[in-house]
């Protein structure tokens, strides 16, 4: 089987908040268990890489981060290792839940901005509890691309 040079392949990095379901979303797309999944925040503890075919995109690579608001020293550590990887994306997607956006997610949407890396922000777990009106819009005044 022949290699996708790296320069070939789209790159695209899903980033947010711990728990609000990256690695369930990454699983969805790729149909596999690439990354762990539990109701413990904090689950993902390294990147998470996965190169596949998306039709009819072509050659891709999914990065699975940890959640951009961990805690403590290792914490700190999977911060670092998230930021990292938002330098390597090609298209960002900032994945939120029912609770909209925080803190945290506002400041990784100024980054890609800085960085003039295009984004989507989905709104993962509606089916759990829905958004509030107030929420959503605040979400659609950061991006246009918004999928729940």
């Amino acid at each position: 089987m022949e290699k996708t040079p790296k320069g070939m392949r789209l790159t695209i990095g899903f980033f947010g908040k711990r728990n609000v379901g990256k690695s369930s979303l990454i699983n969805n797309i790729t149909q596999q268990k690439t990354s762990i999944v539990s109701e413990t925040a904090g689950t993902t503890t390294d990147v998470v890489e996965k190169s596949m075919e998306m039709l009819p995109i072509g050659p891709i690579r999914l990065i699975d981060t940890a959640g951009i608001d961990d805690v403590g020293e290792l914490g700190k550590l999977r911060i670092e290792k998230t930021q990292n990887a938002l330098e390597r994306v090609d298209i960002g997607v900032l994945v939120v839940d029912y609770n909209g956006l925080s803190d945290f997610d506002l400041k990784l949407a100024e980054e890609l901005n800085k960085a003039k890396t295009p984004f989507i922000v989905i709104i993962n777990k509606i089916d759990e509890q829905e958004i509030d009106d107030k929420k959503s819009n605040q979400i659609k005044e950061l991006c246009k691309n918004v999928i729940t």
